[in-house]
């Protein structure tokens, strides 16, 4: 675009003149092709930003292509998915990743390159019981509280080699990275943090600060304490699936030593399902503290492997 600006110039011996200057073409943004809200979409995008990292000819393209990655208005776009204390939580967690993802992409994409792992597949996740959700995935999306679709890219070599790169959303008509992002084990968790301590022995526990009638109390020592127990179901669709893993659950042992209240830390949807609904029937001898009944705060996982009965 040419800008014109006109001086009046006035001098007692000459009558009014007028001159032009113009300003310096400002150089064009690149212009990038739009893609899809879907998996095959979000796949072409990685396809020709791949290309471009291995042939290098282009690396100002490339750049516009990074910096499309990243997400405008985070806070608030974090705060309608995941609500405003979990969203305001993995803003701040990710902010450092996705203020980087400019510079940072090129480099990632150039040693995908480098390591063959060129094949590329994108899953969308809508629902959060998806077979194709890692079993750090599965309770990651289960805290939208929208349904938003995200995404994972997944690069491999064909050979067994992979890398998962996460997560995309769609937002304002483009694919952008929010983070790599995970639940933190513990209740009501969502980014990562110093674990809480632990006793070995229950009745020598401290409560702990925000319940004076909880209690910490390690996974083996809590697992010695166990009455009654049923085995959770390995559900067959899983085991045809070739589905198998740890459930890992934070979970809260009432007075009575039923359990109270559970949460899923990790687990893929296909096993923690059974998982949760089969460790609601177990039972514990009561937890004492100075001779009376308190809640116990503890971690129980159950290990799925092929070839159990």
């Amino acid at each position: 675009m040419f800008l014109f600006l006109t001086f009046m110039v006035v001098t007692p011996a000459f009558p009014q003149q007028t001159s032009q200057s113009t300003t310096a073409t400002p150089a064009p943004s690149e212009s990038l092709p739009t893609y899809p809200n879907t998996a095959q979409g979000l796949e072409k995008l990685m396809k020709d930003m791949l290309k471009l990292a291995k042939h290098g000819k282009n690396p100002k393209t490339l750049a516009a292509y990074a910096k499309s990655l990243a997400l405008p208005d985070a806070d608030n776009w974090f705060n309608s998915v995941f609500g405003d204390a979990r969203g305001a939580a993995f803003a701040a967690a990710s902010e450092r990743e996705r203020s980087q993802i400019e510079l940072s992409a090129p480099d990632t994409l150039a040693s995908l390159q480098k390591e063959d792992l060129t094949y590329v597949e994108a899953v969308r996740f809508d629902d959060s019981c998806n077979d194709r959700a890692s079993a750090t995935e599965y309770p990651f999306l289960l805290l939208r509280q929208r349904q938003e679709p995200l995404y994972d890219v997944r690069f491999s070599d064909g050979e067994g080699g992979e890398f998962v790169w996460a997560y995309f959303a769609y937002v304002n008509s483009a694919f952008r990275y929010i983070g790599t992002l995970q639940k933190k084990r513990g209740k009501s968790s969502y980014e990562r943090g110093t674990a809480q301590p632990v006793a070995e022995e229950s009745e020598s526990a401290e409560p702990a600060a925000e319940n004076k009638e909880l209690v910490h109390v390690s996974q083996k020592a809590q697992q010695e304490k166990l009455i009654h127990q049923e085995l959770p179901e390995y559900p067959r669709e899983a085991k045809a699936r070739g589905i198998q893993g740890e459930v890992v659950l934070h979970a809260i042992i009432a007075k009575d030593g039923s359990v109270r209240d559970l949460d899923l830390n990790e687990g893929a949807c296909a096993l923690a399902v059974p998982a949760i609904k089969g460790i609601k029937k177990w039972r514990y001898k009561p937890t004492l503290l100075k001779g009376e009944p308190v809640e116990v705060d503890t971690t129980i996982s159950v290990q799925y492997t092929l070839g159990r009965p």
